[in-house]
């Protein structure tokens, strides 16, 4: 007699076909995962990486880049911009400062600014991990049931008996967790998927921010701080001999 957990486990993964559905089912929500990331998550972001960089490079220089700026600004921070795209550039935006020939400056190059625009190759990553345990925990389910059913027909067949009964459920105790490893397959098999499907999408989206990160760093003369403290203290060392020249008699 089992725990009412355990019936259940052995109602569930006595029958053949069951481990065989489940490890199908494992890979078809591996390849809708990749379709739904790619139209709702990888797509957008890779348009709008394009369009900006189009953007960008069909400005002249800095000064096209100080005149269209509230464009830009717009372009970047609206609504239909990715949520990664728009705090990187509301970060960007807050290291520019105006020149006097109105052009921007910044103190860091766009890359140490902006996040990491991967999150379509990070939630795959994320759910490759998932369904390895998902396959995992399947198969010990089955396992236990298939024991859960061993134990039982040796039992019915009496302490120490060798016959019939127990060569029967010794077969069936192996027939039953043979065909439960296939979950554990079908969850190794799509984790290889999706980190596969990863790796390219994070290639792909690696190579747009780079393009992007150099149209905007082009586009902006870099001022590190302590560029800006050595000509602040040039300007001090020419205000002290000014004073000194006037102070003498």
């Amino acid at each position: 007699m089992h725990d009412p957990i355990t019936d259940l486990v052995v109602l569930l993964f006595s029958k053949p076909g069951v481990a065989l559905g489940l490890a199908g089912a494992i890979l078809l929500f591996a390849l809708w995962l990749i379709g739904s990331s790619e139209f709702f998550e990888q797509r957008p972001l890779t348009q709008a990486l394009v369009d900006r960089c189009n953007l960008l490079s069909g400005l002249n220089g800095r000064k096209g880049f100080a005149d269209q700026y509230a464009q830009l600004d717009q372009r970047f921070s609206g609504a239909a911009s990715p949520p990664t795209l728009v705090r990187g550039w509301k970060a960007y935006r807050a290291l520019l400062a105006r020149q006097q020939d109105g052009t921007f400056a910044a103190s860091l190059p766009a890359s140490q600014v902006f996040d990491r625009m991967d999150d379509p190759a990070r939630s795959l990553e994320w759910w490759a991990n998932i369904l390895v345990a998902v396959g995992l925990t399947v198969t010990f389910m089955g396992i236990v049931a298939a024991l859960s059913e061993a134990t039982s027909a040796i039992a019915a067949s009496g302490a120490g008996a060798s016959g019939p009964g127990v060569e029967g459920a010794l077969l069936g105790l192996l027939a039953i967790a043979a065909t439960k490893f296939w979950t554990s397959i079908a969850g190794v098999l799509s984790s290889i998927i999706l980190r596969l499907v990863a790796r390219r999408r994070r290639n792909k989206i690696e190579a747009l921010e780079a393009d992007l990160f150099h149209s905007l760093d082009a586009s902006v003369e870099f001022s590190p701080p302590e560029r800006v403290m050595m000509e602040q203290l040039a300007i001090l060392q020419r205000i002290e001999t000014a004073l000194a020249g006037r102070a003498l008699p």
